[in-house]
């Protein structure tokens, strides 16, 4: 569906390299100022230290709770071999690199400015807060810009381990059984066919790993239900309950949740702009800015200072 152009916000204060990210954990992180005799030491590599606090720190919970001594033992051999990497690069003088300086100063510069924008979100939460309600008025204030872009459907996909249990399934629906009662019922998966029967999917994502179950939905009429087909080892069927045409409106249920984020970010944007301008004025303010007339840059100026940095 089309997206107000209003709605569409860019951070640009989270886009960090994420390479860069990762470098500069591991050469700045998982270090122990002062030993805790409460937390054991994992590896040693010169005078640095990992303890299991900060492995524990440091290693995302979901991948802790798969394997924890799996987990904490990759980390540890990861961190032993970025910490022999480190050496080796201060050992030939890397670290004197002027390239490398001012990648990490970007890093740094990068870290800070996320640190500082994240402040002021957090300073201006309640402010920021998005009510339900406003969302609501939202659409109906800007109903007309919320079209359908393609034709969207509400069907049930029924999934079974057998043929037979496939055909019972589709004779109890014939009958008038209760949609839930049949997926209880038969489903390998009933209660996330149950809930993806209750919501509206554009044609084009309905069923992309199954195209030949997908074609159904665009020979069946309401209510009809498809032939089986055999898929990976399972059967399929579906049944077609409701369609919205493209270039029609969707209903506002299936929009307030993603409108609340749209005006939460295009608040957070005008609060971050705000933020922004007045740190510029104080700076004016203080004779802290000087701007140089990039227009009046000769060509040789900037040919030397390519040169003379290296910058290609």
């Amino acid at each position: 569906m089309l997206i107000p152009p209003s709605c569409r916000f860019h951070n640009i204060y989270r886009i960090i390299p994420v390479i860069f990210l990762i470098c500069f954990v591991f050469i700045s992180g998982c270090d122990q100022g002062a030993e805790d005799p409460h937390d054991p030491i994992l590896a040693t590599v010169g005078n640095e230290t990992l303890t299991l606090g900060a492995a524990l720190s440091s290693i995302p919970q979901s991948v802790l709770a798969q394997d924890t001594l799996s987990a904490i033992q990759t980390f540890q051999e990861n961190w032993i071999d970025q910490k022999l990497l480190q050496r080796e690069a201060e050992r030939i003088g890397l670290d004197n690199n002027r390239q490398i300086h001012r990648q990490l100063e970007r890093i740094r510069g990068s870290l800070l400015r996320e640190a500082l924008h994240d402040l002021i979100l957090e300073e201006h939460k309640e402010e920021l807060e998005v009510s339900v309600e406003e969302a609501q008025n939202y659409y109906q204030e800007n109903r007309d810009r919320f079209v359908l872009d393609e034709r969207y459907v509400r069907f049930r996909h029924l999934t079974a381990r057998t043929r037979v249990d496939a055909d019972n399934a589709r004779r109890d629906i014939m009958r008038g059984i209760d949609w839930a009662d049949v997926a209880e019922r038969y489903s390998v998966s009933p209660d996330l066919q149950i809930r993806q029967s209750e919501r509206f999917l554009p044609v084009s994502m309905a069923i992309p790993d199954n195209p030949r179950l997908e074609r159904y939905l665009d020979l069946i009429g309401i209510s009809e239900i498809s032939p089986i087909e055999s898929h990976n080892g399972q059967f399929h069927f579906i049944q077609l309950m409701e369609e919205r045409p493209q270039g029609d409106h969707p209903d506002l249920d299936w929009l307030t949740e993603q409108i609340q984020q749209w005006l939460y970010l295009e608040k957070a944007q005008r609060l971050i702009n705000t933020y922004k301008r007045n740190m510029y004025l104080q700076a004016e303010a203080n004779n802290e800015i000087d701007k140089r007339n990039v227009e009046a840059l000769s060509g040789t100026e900037i040919f030397n200072v390519v040169e003379e940095h290296e910058i290609y």
